[in-house]
């Protein structure tokens, strides 16, 4: 759920914070105050496209965030897209500037899709623009199979991996179905593939030993070079050695007269040694490193041979000889095709037959969750005052077989009696839609990760008796998870668990919004303004208190 949502500089907004609390979380305010400006700061910080006109003074930077509490199913969806989860808590965030943007996931620099991807796992917003995925066939079948549960989900799971082994089946057949002389064409190339990588004679880590053996033969001459100067500055005439000798010689008479100089000649004397020691192991290395001019050539050639044959069979040696066990795995179906093709379409066959078998048992179940489904919406319809309402679901077979079975659902509505039936991409009424849409939420087919709902004025068009079915909906919905209402409704305000309030201010010449919290009675002020408006007389409190009463004792039942 979301707990807070902070804006700086954004349309109307000069700076404030919005708290938000489980439940019903609903904002009201007069016509223009910023109800959809806070709909779009939100929409920002969950990774839409930032509009630099929305800007309020454009010489600052516009900065909004939102910080979500995380549950168990959020994180691990969260995980699916490289977001982590900290105590708890996920923090996102844009910035927008003149000349540049930045989006954030708890203080990390992320591409905006990602901020995007990590929003649509937290949060889903319900308004005007996003009724078109309900409208969307595609969906329809989700919802049907979100509906069926572990079932649906476990059939799908079959068929998917029965979809994949028929797949690759199918794939090996077309690329196996040739004709004589595509497979003496293959034959040949086969042949000559396995001759050269077997004469290659390739042992796994060859290629490593030989670069480091490369590496020093290149540099053979200055590398000897390098070392017989060292030596003649420690073995020569005037090296260190005979330098060290000279010392020993004049020190070691004087030590009878001082003993506190026999430590200065045993050092001295450790440090021949030591020279002694280096000048050996050294002449040892000049010795035994003579450069050959036969053995840096073949060294070479060995190389090429290696980077040749990388670039023609794989990266590495490893890859090189799996390629060539799976070139003499291919000449020896080649070399009995027909058999081998026997082979291969009786696996086809009983890939097929599987594959069959489980899109028809995930077709059957599909079927009995939108019977189910389809009556659970219709009756969530008729409490929201569509009352002879018919709603159900019609299936079509796809041309071919895929990994999600071999469905397509569409959902067909008739919402007055004596109308047919039609799709639901047919409804036009932005009203009608709102509370379709409502429906189905409440039927709990929207199996989301997320864990707030958003419904920008999804009472548009409605009042009365309607009105109150819809207030009552989205309380129920607000059991089982957070929902944040945008609304001008009394009855929806009413039901509300926290009450904001978004009110707009001139100051200084410009005009400004800002958004705060509601005690009890001050959200029956306002429940009052949006019945009588600005004269609150007493009459009109006393209704206003009457229908909050009534809102507590409602959400009170639907609690037991």
């Amino acid at each position: 759920m979301i707990e807070e949502l902070h804006i700086e500089n954004y349309a109307l907004i000069e700076r404030t914070t919005v708290t938000f609390g489980e439940g019903f979380n609903v904002l009201t305010g007069e016509t223009g105050a910023g109800k959809s400006i806070l709909l779009g700061a939100l929409s920002l910080a969950l990774g839409a496209k930032a509009d630099k006109e929305a800007i309020r003074d454009p010489e600052k930077d516009c900065f909004v965030e939102a910080v979500f509490s995380v549950s168990p199913e959020e994180t691990a969806a969260l995980a699916a897209i490289d977001v982590e989860v900290y105590d708890g808590e996920v923090i996102l965030s844009r910035r927008i500037g003149k000349e540049r943007s930045a989006a954030k996931i708890n203080g990390e620099s992320v591409p905006a899709p990602r901020l995007k991807a990590a929003g649509e796992v937290l949060i889903d917003i319900y308004g005007q623009k996003e009724h078109q995925s309900l409208l969307k066939k595609a969906n329809h079948l989700a919802l049907i199979d979100a509906y069926g549960g572990k079932e649906i989900a476990g059939l799908k799971a079959e068929t998917a991996e029965a979809y994949s082994i028929y797949r690759d089946l199918k794939k090996q057949w077309a690329e196996a179905d040739i004709d004589a002389a595509e497979q003496a064409r293959q034959t040949d190339m086969l042949s000559h593939d396995i001759e050269v990588i077997e004469d290659a004679a390739l042992k796994p880590g060859e290629d490593e030993e030989l670069e480091e053996k490369f590496r020093l033969l290149s540099h053979a001459e200055k590398i000897r070079e390098a070392a017989s100067e060292a030596l003649e500055n420690t073995d020569g005439e005037e090296g260190a050695s005979e330098t060290i000798e000279r010392a020993l010689r004049a020190l070691a008479p004087v030590t009878t007269f001082d003993e506190k100089l026999n430590d200065c000649l045993s050092t001295l004397s450790d440090a021949g040694d030591l020279i002694s020691d280096f000048n050996r192991t050294l002449h040892a290395y000049i010795d035994g490193g003579e450069f050959s001019e036969e053995t840096y050539r073949e060294t070479a050639d060995r190389l090429d041979l290696i980077n040749t044959l990388k670039s023609r069979y794989g990266r590495t040696i490893e890859d090189i000889l799996k390629s060539l066990e799976e070139k003499k795995k291919r000449l020896e179906e080649l070399s009995d095709h027909e058999a081998h093709m026997a082979a291969l379409k009786a696996e086809l066959a009983a890939a097929e037959k599987k594959l069959s078998g489980t899109s028809d048992r995930l077709s059957e179940a599909r079927r009995e969750s939108a019977l189910a489904f389809s009556k659970a919406v219709r009756e969530e319809l008729s409490d929201l005052a569509f009352l002879d309402v018919k709603f159900e679901t019609r299936f079509s077979r796809t041309k071919d077989y895929t990994a999600n079975g071999v469905d397509e659902a569409e959902f067909y509505i008739a919402l007055n009696p004596g109308e047919p039936m039609r799709a639901l991409a047919d409804i036009a009424s932005g009203g009608e839609l709102s509370r379709i849409q409502l429906a189905i939420k409440s039927v709990g087919a929207l199996e989301s990760s997320a864990g707030c709902y958003v419904f920008d004025e999804i009472d548009t068009g409605i009042s009365g008796r309607t009105a109150q079915a819809v207030a009552e909906k989205l309380s129920k919905i607000a059991l089982k998870t957070q929902v944040i209402s945008i609304t001008h409704l009394q009855a929806i305000a009413a039901m509300a668990d926290e009450h904001l309030l978004i009110e707009k201010a001139v100051a200084d010449g410009r005009t400004l919004s800002t958004v705060r919290l509601l005690t009890e009675p001050e959200s029956v002020e306002e429940l009052g303004r949006m019945i009588g408006g600005a004269d609150l007389t007493e009459t009109v409190l006393s209704d206003a208190r009457e229908m909050k009463e009534r809102a507590n004792a409602l959400k009170e039942k639907l609690r037991a």
